[in-house]
């Protein structure tokens, strides 16, 4: 009996620091009223959540989840991790039939576009051979636009990964697509000579672009094919990559929500929503990101379905 009595009086002891932490860990999210799904600290989405708790933060409690980017965060939200998250919307009608918790999220507003960068050797890709053992039978070969890889191994990254197999089947491109988990890990494979380029999608601008113009070896190459609804070509600069005017296929970012309007929690989200739009104005010429100039009418979802508010009016 006493070693019974001493097994249990250990166990319990054991167990209560296990309790202590989960009621210290409890307040780091007691205070949210919405939990933002965003992706990685420095990129768009987090610099975007960043400025919609500048701007609204005092009128609703906003915490950050941070993700791996768009994907991730229709998992997130479809598996209740989070109650708002940026997706793109080709991600949005690419999963819709796959996950009907993807399906059922709605479009509290759309904001700026992601733009498919594509990061390749500046003086070529080495392709591998049987002979590569004799120096002068070494050959690069030049890379200036998607079509140019044809047949290449690439690393993709977040939603790239969606795209680049969408884009290898609407053009037969045949590229080899390797999945990294960040743009560094892709980036380290490129200069490792592993792949002919590195396809991530980013607004603009790109921080992983402006980190590798400093190094000189590093280019982007041009996306040279068709845009198929939903995506459109847009045209932007990178200066220290001597590369202007250049154009990118992009793809539109949708704040999406799992919750009904007509819920508690649903109310917090239309709330987040009449304050956004107010101060649209504001986010644009205020000292934020530039991606917010992009947004002409907030209500614009792109065909996705929106979450759809009592007295809704339109954007100011």
């Amino acid at each position: 009996m006493k070693r019974v009595y001493w097994f249990v009086s250990n166990a319990l002891a054991l167990l209560q620091p296990l309790s202590v932490s989960a009621e210290a860990a409890e307040p780091a999210t007691a205070h949210c009223q919405l939990l933002v799904a965003t992706g990685p600290k420095d990129k768009i989405y987090s610099k975007l959540f960043q400025n919609m708790r500048a701007t609204c933060g005092a009128e609703i409690k906003l915490c950050e989840v941070e993700s791996e980017g768009g994907f991730a965060n229709a998992l997130k939200l479809s598996g209740n991790e989070a109650e708002i998250g940026f997706v793109q919307i080709d991600t949005l009608q690419g999963m819709k039939t796959t996950d009907e918790g993807i399906a059922s999220l709605r479009a509290v507003i759309s904001a700026n576009s992601n733009m498919l960068h594509i990061l390749v050797p500046r003086d070529g890709y080495h392709v591998p051979s049987f002979f590569d053992f004799l120096p002068w039978t070494k050959t690069s070969l030049p890379i200036n636009t998607l079509s140019d890889l044809k047949g290449l191994p690439v690393a993709a990254v977040g939603s790239a990964q969606y795209l680049a197999r969408k884009l290898n089947e609407d053009f037969n491109l045949g590229l080899i697509i390797v999945n990294k988990d960040s743009d560094e890990q892709a980036v380290a494979t490129l200069k490792a000579g592993e792949v002919a380029a590195v396809l991530c999608m980013s607004g603009w601008p790109n921080t992983t672009v402006e980190k590798v113009a400093r190094e000189g070896t590093i280019k982007l190459a041009e996306y040279d094919l068709p845009a198929r609804a939903p995506y459109q070509i847009m045209k932007k600069n990178y200066p220290r990559l001597d590369a202007i005017d250049v154009p990118f296929l992009a793809a539109r970012n949708i704040l999406v929500t799992r919750l009904r309007p007509d819920t508690p929690e649903g109310a917090r989200v239309a709330e987040l929503k009449r304050c956004l739009m107010d101060h649209l104005e504001a986010l644009q010429e205020g000292r934020y990101e530039p991606g917010w100039k992009e947004v002409k009418n907030m209500d614009d979802t792109f065909g996705w379905p929106r979450f759809e508010m009592t007295g809704q009016r339109g954007h100011r």
